[in-house]
């Protein structure tokens, strides 16, 4: 049988559906990223265990440049400044000052702005990733519980992204002098100079702490903040488990995020 529209009037039965663009099929894999409108680039992590086990979640290999963010702040009024105070923050220096609010808001504007664009599907989305994510891009989501707390799980496995070794190898990533290590730069780093990991993902340790969705603890007062910083360098902060609290309105110059893209 073949398919027909049919016209009443000025009416045509069947148009909308018939000019409705196919949902894009996002691919990537560790070599060829996903890159969105503002070039953020995104390569899987796989994930096991928490709600999420198993989906298809794309990690965007840096953390959000201040590029990307200002073009947020030109789409969008209302977005505080605060940003922009950052000393010596270039184009492609990872975004700080931003709190967990901002970090949400940019994620939701960026979803609509490429569902609208047709870049992504109407499922597809930009969030925050979970605390139990980022432990699957590090290394350790196997080795912990997903369902207990960030605060239960901060600090109780040993290790760096690295491995065992103390002090950090040179080019393991932008960390402040108490890493018993240095670099060329004073604050935060160009995301990307330093060494890429197993996928395919920049500075998970040390330039900024990122936030994650979840909460803390179950008195829901403060959020997750993972990876050490150019400036909190000490052994402990720069564990693969350590987790970092703070409240969500908080802005600091060693804070800022980076986004997942959840497919489908």
């Amino acid at each position: 049988m073949i398919a027909m529209l049919v016209v009443i009037g000025t009416l045509c039965v069947g148009c909308e559906e018939s000019k409705k663009e196919p949902a894009p099929q996002i691919t990537a894999t560790k070599e060829k990223p996903f890159s969105n409108s503002l070039g953020m680039k995104f390569a899987p992590v796989k994930i096991t265990g928490g709600p999420t086990d198993g989906k298809n979640i794309l990690f965007s290999i840096w953390e959000t440049r201040r590029m990307d963010y200002e073009a947020h702040s030109k789409d969008v009024s209302g977005v505080d400044d605060e940003w922009k105070s950052a000393e010596g923050n270039e184009a492609l220096h990872p975004v700080v000052n931003v709190s967990w609010e901002d970090a949400t808001a940019f994620c939701a504007w960026l979803t609509r702005k490429e569902r609208a664009e047709g870049k992504i599907g109407p499922k597809d989305e930009y969030r925050l990733p979970s605390d139990h994510e980022w432990s699957c891009a590090i290394g350790i989501g196997s080795k912990e519980n997903a369902g207990t707390s960030p605060e239960d799980k901060s600090q109780k496995l040993p290790g760096y992204p690295w491995g065992n070794s103390w002090p950090p190898p040179n080019g393991a990533g932008n960390f402040g002098g108490n890493a018993g290590y240095g670099d060329a730069y004073d604050r935060t780093a160009p995301v990307g100079s330093f060494r890429v990991d197993q996928n395919g993902l920049y500075d998970l340790s040390g330039n900024v702490y990122e936030w994650c969705l979840d909460w803390y603890s179950s008195g829901q007062d403060n959020r997750v903040l993972r990876g050490g910083s150019w400036l909190n360098s000490t052994e402990f902060n720069l564990r693969s488990s350590y987790r970092l609290r703070g409240s969500p309105r908080n802005r600091s110059d060693f804070i800022g995020f980076r986004c997942v893209l959840s497919v489908g």
